[in-house]
Protein backbone atom coordinates (compact mmCIF):
# COMPACT_ATOMS: atom_id res chain seq x y z
CA UNK A 1 0.00 0.00 0.00
CA UNK A 2 1.48 3.33 -1.02
CA UNK A 3 0.32 6.93 -1.04
CA UNK A 4 1.15 10.42 0.12
CA UNK A 5 0.57 11.64 3.65
CA UNK A 6 -2.81 11.64 5.33
CA UNK A 7 -4.03 8.33 3.90
CA UNK A 8 -3.91 6.52 7.27
CA UNK A 9 -1.85 3.64 5.88
CA UNK A 10 0.00 2.97 9.12
CA UNK A 11 -3.15 3.15 11.25
CA UNK A 12 -5.03 0.86 8.87
CA UNK A 13 -2.30 -1.76 8.81
CA UNK A 14 -1.65 -1.56 12.56
CA UNK A 15 -5.34 -2.09 13.36
CA UNK A 16 -5.60 -4.93 10.88
CA UNK A 17 -2.61 -6.74 12.39
CA UNK A 18 -3.91 -6.37 15.93
CA UNK A 19 -7.35 -7.70 14.94
CA UNK A 20 -5.85 -10.65 13.05
CA UNK A 21 -3.69 -11.37 16.07
CA UNK A 22 -6.83 -11.64 18.22
CA UNK A 23 -8.47 -14.07 15.82
CA UNK A 24 -5.52 -16.43 15.42
CA UNK A 25 -2.18 -17.18 17.07
CA UNK A 26 0.26 -15.32 14.83
CA UNK A 27 3.93 -14.47 14.79
CA UNK A 28 4.21 -10.96 13.36
CA UNK A 29 7.35 -9.02 12.45
CA UNK A 30 7.25 -5.21 12.24
CA UNK A 31 10.24 -4.07 10.24
CA UNK A 32 11.88 -0.99 8.80
CA UNK A 33 15.27 -0.48 7.22
CA UNK A 34 16.77 1.53 10.08
CA UNK A 35 15.72 1.19 13.71
CA UNK A 36 18.03 2.12 16.55
CA UNK A 37 15.31 1.92 19.23
CA UNK A 38 11.63 1.00 19.59
CA UNK A 39 10.82 4.70 19.40
CA UNK A 40 11.77 4.54 15.71
CA UNK A 41 9.33 1.67 15.06
CA UNK A 42 5.54 1.30 14.92
CA UNK A 43 5.62 0.00 18.52
CA UNK A 44 4.04 3.17 19.95
CA UNK A 45 1.32 3.19 17.30
CA UNK A 46 0.35 -0.40 18.07
CA UNK A 47 0.38 0.29 21.82
CA UNK A 48 -1.89 3.32 21.36
CA UNK A 49 -4.42 1.34 19.36
CA UNK A 50 -4.25 -1.53 21.84
CA UNK A 51 -5.07 0.82 24.72
CA UNK A 52 -7.70 2.79 22.83
CA UNK A 53 -9.76 -0.27 22.01
CA UNK A 54 -8.74 -2.34 25.06
CA UNK A 55 -7.56 -5.26 22.90
CA UNK A 56 -5.71 -7.05 25.68
CA UNK A 57 -2.18 -7.10 24.30
CA UNK A 58 0.64 -7.01 26.85
CA UNK A 59 3.47 -4.59 26.08
CA UNK A 60 7.01 -5.59 27.10
CA UNK A 61 10.25 -3.71 26.43
CA UNK A 62 10.64 -5.43 23.07
CA UNK A 63 7.34 -7.03 22.01
CA UNK A 64 3.56 -7.04 22.13
CA UNK A 65 2.01 -10.37 23.12
CA UNK A 66 -1.47 -11.74 23.62
CA UNK A 67 -2.63 -14.58 25.86
CA UNK A 68 -3.66 -16.57 22.76
CA UNK A 69 0.03 -16.80 21.80
CA UNK A 70 0.24 -13.99 19.24
CA UNK A 71 3.62 -12.24 19.37
CA UNK A 72 4.62 -9.02 17.61
CA UNK A 73 8.35 -8.21 17.34
CA UNK A 74 10.23 -5.18 15.99
CA UNK A 75 13.49 -5.11 14.02
CA UNK A 76 15.61 -2.83 11.87
CA UNK A 77 16.65 -4.69 8.75
CA UNK A 78 19.92 -2.95 8.00
CA UNK A 79 21.57 -3.91 11.31
CA UNK A 80 19.85 -7.24 11.90
CA UNK A 81 19.91 -8.79 8.46
CA UNK A 82 21.59 -11.99 9.66
CA UNK A 83 19.05 -12.40 12.48
CA UNK A 84 16.20 -11.91 10.06
CA UNK A 85 17.73 -14.48 7.72
CA UNK A 86 17.42 -17.17 10.43
CA UNK A 87 13.91 -16.11 11.52
CA UNK A 88 11.29 -18.83 11.07
CA UNK A 89 7.53 -19.36 11.45
CA UNK A 90 6.65 -15.75 10.66
CA UNK A 91 3.03 -15.34 9.55
CA UNK A 92 3.09 -11.66 8.58
CA UNK A 93 6.01 -9.28 8.11
CA UNK A 94 5.11 -5.60 7.87
CA UNK A 95 7.74 -3.24 6.44
CA UNK A 96 6.90 0.38 7.25
CA UNK A 97 8.54 3.28 5.36
CA UNK A 98 9.48 0.75 2.71
CA UNK A 99 10.79 3.44 0.35
CA UNK A 100 14.03 3.32 2.38
CA UNK A 101 14.50 -0.46 2.21
CA UNK A 102 17.58 -1.54 0.28
CA UNK A 103 17.67 -4.15 -2.46
CA UNK A 104 19.96 -6.22 -0.23
CA UNK A 105 17.34 -6.27 2.53
CA UNK A 106 14.60 -7.22 0.08
CA UNK A 107 16.73 -10.02 -1.34
CA UNK A 108 17.12 -11.48 2.17
CA UNK A 109 13.63 -10.78 3.48
CA UNK A 110 11.48 -12.19 0.69
CA UNK A 111 12.83 -15.78 0.76
CA UNK A 112 12.98 -15.68 4.58
CA UNK A 113 9.20 -15.26 4.99
CA UNK A 114 8.36 -18.70 3.61
CA UNK A 115 5.88 -20.28 6.03
CA UNK A 116 2.78 -21.66 4.32
CA UNK A 117 0.29 -18.81 3.67
CA UNK A 118 2.68 -16.23 5.14
CA UNK A 119 2.51 -12.67 3.84
CA UNK A 120 4.71 -9.61 3.39
CA UNK A 121 3.05 -6.23 3.84
CA UNK A 122 4.75 -3.03 2.64
CA UNK A 123 3.61 0.54 3.28
CA UNK A 124 5.41 3.62 1.99
CA UNK A 125 5.28 7.14 0.64
CA UNK A 126 6.86 7.12 -2.84
CA UNK A 127 10.16 8.94 -3.03
CA UNK A 128 12.21 7.88 -6.05
CA UNK A 129 11.92 5.64 -9.09
CA UNK A 130 15.32 4.29 -8.06
CA UNK A 131 14.02 2.96 -4.72
CA UNK A 132 14.17 -0.84 -4.52
CA UNK A 133 10.51 -1.07 -3.49
CA UNK A 134 9.46 1.08 -6.46
CA UNK A 135 11.45 -1.03 -8.90
CA UNK A 136 9.94 -4.25 -7.53
CA UNK A 137 6.28 -3.30 -7.08
CA UNK A 138 5.55 -0.23 -9.20
CA UNK A 139 7.78 -0.11 -12.29
CA UNK A 140 6.82 -3.59 -13.63
CA UNK A 141 3.08 -2.96 -13.39
CA UNK A 142 2.05 -0.47 -16.05
CA UNK A 143 -1.60 -0.84 -15.05
CA UNK A 144 -0.86 1.26 -11.96
CA UNK A 145 -0.39 4.31 -14.19
CA UNK A 146 -4.14 4.48 -14.73
CA UNK A 147 -5.49 2.17 -12.03
CA UNK A 148 -5.28 2.33 -8.24
CA UNK A 149 -4.87 -1.41 -7.84
CA UNK A 150 -3.02 -4.35 -9.28
CA UNK A 151 -3.85 -7.94 -8.32
CA UNK A 152 -2.40 -11.28 -9.34
CA UNK A 153 -1.75 -14.62 -7.60
CA UNK A 154 1.33 -13.26 -5.87
CA UNK A 155 0.64 -9.68 -4.90
CA UNK A 156 -2.00 -7.06 -4.21
CA UNK A 157 -0.86 -3.48 -4.79
CA UNK A 158 -3.00 -0.54 -3.71
CA UNK A 159 -2.47 3.16 -4.25
CA UNK A 160 -4.58 5.18 -1.83
CA UNK A 161 -4.73 8.84 -0.82
CA UNK A 162 -5.92 11.25 1.84
CA UNK A 163 -9.18 11.60 -0.12
CA UNK A 164 -10.12 8.06 0.93
CA UNK A 165 -9.43 8.66 4.62
CA UNK A 166 -12.83 9.32 6.30
CA UNK A 167 -11.12 10.42 9.53
CA UNK A 168 -8.90 13.14 8.11
CA UNK A 169 -9.15 16.37 10.09
CA UNK A 170 -10.32 19.72 8.80
CA UNK A 171 -6.97 21.17 9.86
CA UNK A 172 -5.06 18.78 7.61
CA UNK A 173 -7.48 19.38 4.73
CA UNK A 174 -6.87 23.11 5.12
CA UNK A 175 -3.09 22.60 5.06
CA UNK A 176 -3.43 20.43 1.96
CA UNK A 177 -5.50 23.06 0.16
CA UNK A 178 -2.96 25.75 1.00
CA UNK A 179 -0.07 23.69 -0.35
CA UNK A 180 -2.08 22.75 -3.43
CA UNK A 181 -2.54 26.45 -4.17
CA UNK A 182 0.93 27.71 -3.28
CA UNK A 183 3.19 24.83 -4.34
CA UNK A 184 1.38 22.34 -6.55
CA UNK A 185 4.40 20.18 -7.26
CA UNK A 186 5.16 19.80 -3.58
CA UNK A 187 1.50 18.92 -3.03
CA UNK A 188 1.69 16.19 -5.68
CA UNK A 189 4.63 14.61 -3.88
CA UNK A 190 3.70 15.03 -0.22
CA UNK A 191 -0.03 14.40 -0.44
CA UNK A 192 -0.54 13.08 -3.98
CA UNK A 193 2.00 10.29 -3.59
CA UNK A 194 4.02 11.19 -6.67
CA UNK A 195 7.72 10.44 -6.63
CA UNK A 196 10.01 13.22 -5.47
CA UNK A 197 11.64 13.91 -8.81
CA UNK A 198 9.75 17.20 -9.04
CA UNK A 199 12.24 18.82 -6.69
CA UNK A 200 13.28 22.25 -7.86
CA UNK A 201 16.87 21.03 -7.89
CA UNK A 202 16.11 18.39 -10.54
CA UNK A 203 16.90 19.84 -13.92
CA UNK A 204 14.39 17.78 -15.95
CA UNK A 205 10.83 17.42 -14.70
CA UNK A 206 8.80 14.21 -15.22
CA UNK A 207 5.98 16.06 -16.99
CA UNK A 208 8.51 17.49 -19.46
CA UNK A 209 9.84 14.00 -20.16
CA UNK A 210 6.35 12.57 -20.67
CA UNK A 211 5.50 15.32 -23.15
CA UNK A 212 8.30 14.42 -25.58
CA UNK A 213 7.19 10.80 -26.11
CA UNK A 214 6.02 10.57 -29.74
CA UNK A 215 5.64 14.36 -29.81
CA UNK A 216 6.81 14.34 -33.44
CA UNK A 217 3.66 12.37 -34.27
CA UNK A 218 1.44 14.70 -32.25
CA UNK A 219 2.92 17.70 -34.06
CA UNK A 220 2.99 15.93 -37.44
CA UNK A 221 6.69 16.57 -37.97
CA UNK A 222 8.93 14.92 -40.55
CA UNK A 223 12.33 14.16 -39.07
CA UNK A 224 15.56 14.88 -40.93
CA UNK A 225 19.09 15.62 -39.86
CA UNK A 226 22.33 14.06 -38.68
CA UNK A 227 22.45 10.62 -37.10
CA UNK A 228 24.39 10.51 -33.84
CA UNK A 229 25.10 8.03 -31.07
CA UNK A 230 25.93 9.08 -27.52
CA UNK A 231 27.88 6.35 -25.72
CA UNK A 232 28.65 5.85 -22.04
CA UNK A 233 31.20 3.03 -21.79
CA UNK A 234 31.80 0.91 -18.73
CA UNK A 235 34.02 -2.09 -18.09
CA UNK A 236 32.93 -5.25 -16.34
CA UNK A 237 31.18 -4.39 -13.09
CA UNK A 238 27.87 -3.16 -11.74
CA UNK A 239 27.49 -0.07 -13.94
CA UNK A 240 25.62 -0.62 -17.19
CA UNK A 241 27.08 0.25 -20.57
CA UNK A 242 24.67 2.40 -22.52
CA UNK A 243 24.11 4.26 -25.76
CA UNK A 244 21.40 6.49 -27.18
CA UNK A 245 20.86 7.10 -30.88
CA UNK A 246 19.20 10.08 -32.49
CA UNK A 247 18.08 11.11 -35.96
CA UNK A 248 17.91 14.88 -35.99
CA UNK A 249 16.01 15.66 -32.78
CA UNK A 250 14.29 12.28 -32.58
CA UNK A 251 15.65 9.68 -30.14
CA UNK A 252 15.12 6.38 -31.92
CA UNK A 253 17.35 3.97 -29.96
CA UNK A 254 17.92 3.55 -26.22
CA UNK A 255 20.06 0.64 -25.12
CA UNK A 256 21.87 -0.60 -22.00
CA UNK A 257 23.52 -3.87 -21.00
CA UNK A 258 25.87 -5.32 -18.40
CA UNK A 259 27.76 -8.17 -20.05
CA UNK A 260 31.11 -7.92 -21.82
CA UNK A 261 34.07 -5.57 -21.43
CA UNK A 262 35.04 -2.25 -23.00
CA UNK A 263 36.18 -3.86 -26.26
CA UNK A 264 32.86 -5.64 -26.63
CA UNK A 265 30.98 -2.41 -25.93
CA UNK A 266 32.97 -0.38 -28.48
CA UNK A 267 32.40 -3.06 -31.11
CA UNK A 268 28.68 -3.15 -30.38
CA UNK A 269 28.33 0.63 -30.64
CA UNK A 270 30.45 0.87 -33.79
CA UNK A 271 28.42 -1.85 -35.51
CA UNK A 272 25.22 -0.11 -34.47
CA UNK A 273 26.55 3.09 -36.03
CA UNK A 274 27.35 1.32 -39.30
CA UNK A 275 23.99 -0.45 -39.46
CA UNK A 276 21.98 2.73 -38.79
CA UNK A 277 24.08 5.08 -40.96
CA UNK A 278 25.28 7.11 -38.00
CA UNK A 279 27.96 9.64 -38.86
CA UNK A 280 29.02 10.67 -35.33
CA UNK A 281 29.72 8.84 -32.08
CA UNK A 282 30.21 11.05 -29.01
CA UNK A 283 31.47 9.16 -25.96
CA UNK A 284 32.63 9.71 -22.39
CA UNK A 285 36.42 9.68 -22.57
CA UNK A 286 37.09 9.90 -18.83
CA UNK A 287 37.86 6.89 -16.64
CA UNK A 288 37.05 3.65 -18.42
CA UNK A 289 36.26 5.60 -21.57
CA UNK A 290 39.87 6.77 -21.88
CA UNK A 291 40.69 3.46 -23.55
CA UNK A 292 37.82 3.68 -26.03
CA UNK A 293 39.67 5.97 -28.44
CA UNK A 294 42.24 3.32 -29.34
CA UNK A 295 39.59 0.66 -29.66
CA UNK A 296 37.46 2.83 -31.97
CA UNK A 297 40.57 3.52 -34.03
CA UNK A 298 40.99 -0.21 -34.60
CA UNK A 299 37.53 -0.39 -36.16
CA UNK A 300 37.81 2.89 -38.06
CA UNK A 301 41.51 3.31 -38.98
CA UNK A 302 40.77 5.73 -41.84
CA UNK A 303 38.62 8.04 -39.72
CA UNK A 304 35.56 7.67 -41.89
CA UNK A 305 33.31 8.23 -38.90
CA UNK A 306 33.41 11.27 -36.64
CA UNK A 307 34.31 9.77 -33.25
CA UNK A 308 34.21 12.56 -30.69
CA UNK A 309 35.49 12.23 -27.09
CA UNK A 310 33.62 14.17 -24.42
CA UNK A 311 35.27 15.55 -21.28
CA UNK A 312 32.65 16.94 -18.94
CA UNK A 313 35.11 18.86 -16.77
CA UNK A 314 36.38 21.00 -19.67
CA UNK A 315 35.51 24.67 -20.18
CA UNK A 316 32.11 25.11 -21.88
CA UNK A 317 32.04 25.09 -25.67
CA UNK A 318 31.92 28.48 -27.37
CA UNK A 319 32.73 30.21 -24.06
CA UNK A 320 32.11 33.74 -25.33
CA UNK A 321 28.76 32.95 -26.97
CA UNK A 322 25.74 34.37 -25.15
CA UNK A 323 23.31 31.97 -23.51
CA UNK A 324 19.83 33.35 -24.25
CA UNK A 325 21.25 36.90 -24.48
CA UNK A 326 21.88 37.00 -20.75
CA UNK A 327 25.35 35.65 -19.98
CA UNK A 328 28.23 34.10 -21.86
CA UNK A 329 28.58 30.32 -21.73
CA UNK A 330 31.72 30.56 -19.61
CA UNK A 331 29.93 32.78 -17.08
CA UNK A 332 26.76 30.68 -17.13
CA UNK A 333 28.12 27.13 -16.84
CA UNK A 334 30.72 25.54 -14.59
CA UNK A 335 31.85 23.09 -17.27
CA UNK A 336 30.74 21.21 -20.39
CA UNK A 337 28.74 18.67 -18.40
CA UNK A 338 26.65 21.45 -16.89
CA UNK A 339 26.35 23.20 -20.25
CA UNK A 340 25.03 20.26 -22.22
CA UNK A 341 22.75 18.88 -19.52
CA UNK A 342 21.24 22.34 -19.15
CA UNK A 343 20.76 22.63 -22.91
CA UNK A 344 19.16 19.17 -22.84
CA UNK A 345 16.80 20.38 -20.12
CA UNK A 346 15.93 23.36 -22.33
CA UNK A 347 14.98 20.95 -25.12
CA UNK A 348 12.60 19.03 -22.88
CA UNK A 349 10.98 22.20 -21.60
CA UNK A 350 10.60 23.66 -25.09
CA UNK A 351 8.91 20.50 -26.36
CA UNK A 352 6.63 20.48 -23.32
CA UNK A 353 5.57 24.06 -24.09
CA UNK A 354 4.88 23.14 -27.71
CA UNK A 355 2.87 20.01 -26.93
CA UNK A 356 1.04 21.00 -23.76
CA UNK A 357 0.69 24.79 -24.10
CA UNK A 358 0.58 24.97 -27.90
CA UNK A 359 3.43 27.49 -28.05
CA UNK A 360 5.65 28.06 -31.05
CA UNK A 361 9.27 27.16 -30.21
CA UNK A 362 12.55 26.97 -32.10
CA UNK A 363 12.35 23.72 -34.07
CA UNK A 364 16.09 23.08 -33.75
CA UNK A 365 15.98 23.20 -29.94
CA UNK A 366 13.41 20.54 -29.15
CA UNK A 367 13.56 16.78 -28.59
CA UNK A 368 11.35 13.79 -29.32
CA UNK A 369 11.55 10.20 -28.08
CA UNK A 370 9.98 7.35 -30.02
CA UNK A 371 7.73 5.14 -27.91
CA UNK A 372 9.19 2.17 -29.80
CA UNK A 373 12.45 2.56 -27.88
CA UNK A 374 13.31 0.17 -25.08
CA UNK A 375 14.37 1.38 -21.61
CA UNK A 376 12.28 4.56 -21.73
CA UNK A 377 11.30 4.18 -18.08
CA UNK A 378 14.95 3.69 -17.12
CA UNK A 379 15.95 6.82 -19.01
CA UNK A 380 13.18 8.81 -17.33
CA UNK A 381 14.21 7.58 -13.88
CA UNK A 382 17.80 8.67 -14.47
CA UNK A 383 17.08 12.03 -16.10
CA UNK A 384 14.55 13.15 -13.50
CA UNK A 385 16.97 12.41 -10.66
CA UNK A 386 19.90 14.51 -11.88
CA UNK A 387 20.14 17.66 -9.79
CA UNK A 388 21.71 21.06 -10.01
CA UNK A 389 24.44 21.58 -7.41
CA UNK A 390 24.28 24.97 -5.72
CA UNK A 391 27.47 26.53 -4.42
CA UNK A 392 27.90 29.52 -2.13
CA UNK A 393 31.13 30.37 -3.97
CA UNK A 394 29.72 30.54 -7.49
CA UNK A 395 26.51 31.36 -9.29
CA UNK A 396 27.47 29.21 -12.28
CA UNK A 397 25.25 26.26 -13.13
CA UNK A 398 26.80 23.00 -11.98
CA UNK A 399 25.33 19.50 -12.38
CA UNK A 400 26.01 16.72 -9.90
CA UNK A 401 28.52 14.12 -10.99
CA UNK A 402 28.09 10.35 -11.21
CA UNK A 403 29.94 9.99 -7.92
CA UNK A 404 27.56 12.55 -6.35
CA UNK A 405 24.60 10.45 -7.47
CA UNK A 406 26.14 7.25 -6.15
CA UNK A 407 26.57 8.91 -2.77
CA UNK A 408 22.82 9.54 -2.84
CA UNK A 409 22.32 5.81 -3.41
CA UNK A 410 21.43 6.14 -7.11
CA UNK A 411 22.65 4.07 -10.00
CA UNK A 412 25.13 5.48 -12.47
CA UNK A 413 23.12 7.55 -15.02
CA UNK A 414 24.54 5.85 -18.11
CA UNK A 415 21.47 6.37 -20.27
CA UNK A 416 21.04 10.00 -19.21
CA UNK A 417 24.69 10.73 -19.93
CA UNK A 418 24.43 8.97 -23.29
CA UNK A 419 21.48 11.16 -24.25
CA UNK A 420 23.43 14.25 -23.25
CA UNK A 421 26.45 13.11 -25.31
CA UNK A 422 24.19 12.58 -28.33
CA UNK A 423 23.52 16.33 -28.39
CA UNK A 424 26.93 17.45 -27.11
CA UNK A 425 28.57 17.25 -30.52
CA UNK A 426 26.48 20.04 -32.04
CA UNK A 427 29.32 22.56 -32.11
CA UNK A 428 31.45 20.26 -34.23
CA UNK A 429 28.61 19.11 -36.45
CA UNK A 430 27.43 22.63 -37.25
CA UNK A 431 30.76 23.28 -38.91
CA UNK A 432 30.06 20.54 -41.46
CA UNK A 433 27.74 20.20 -44.38
CA UNK A 434 24.73 18.39 -42.91
CA UNK A 435 21.10 18.04 -43.84
CA UNK A 436 19.21 20.72 -41.96
CA UNK A 437 16.57 19.69 -39.48
CA UNK A 438 13.49 20.40 -41.55
CA UNK A 439 10.72 20.85 -39.02
CA UNK A 440 8.04 23.26 -40.08
CA UNK A 441 5.06 23.36 -37.77
CA UNK A 442 4.57 27.11 -37.40
CA UNK A 443 1.27 26.88 -39.30
CA UNK A 444 -0.18 24.81 -36.46
CA UNK A 445 -0.08 27.80 -34.11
Amino acid sequence: MYSGRGAAKSWSVAQALLILGLQNKLKILCLREFQVSLNQSVYSLLCDINLKFNLGYIATNTTLTHHNGTEISFYGLARNIESIKSFHDCDIAWVEEASTISQKSLDVLIPTIRKENSELWFTWNPDSEHDAIHKMFITPYKALITSKTYVDQQCYILRTSYKENPFITDTMLHDIDVMKTTNYKQYLHIYGGNIATTSMNCIIQPEHFDAVIDAHLKLNIKIKGERVIGFDPADTGQDSKAFVGRHGVLINKICKWNDGDLSDAVERVYNEALNTKVNTICYDSIGIGAGAKIKFKAFDPDGMMNISPFVGSETPDEPLKMYEESMTNKDMFRNKRAQYFWLLSDRFEATYRAVVHNEYVDASKIIFISSECEFIDDLKAELTQIQRVKSSNSSKIQIESKSDMKRRGLDSPGLADSLMYAFANSTKINKKEVIPININYASQW
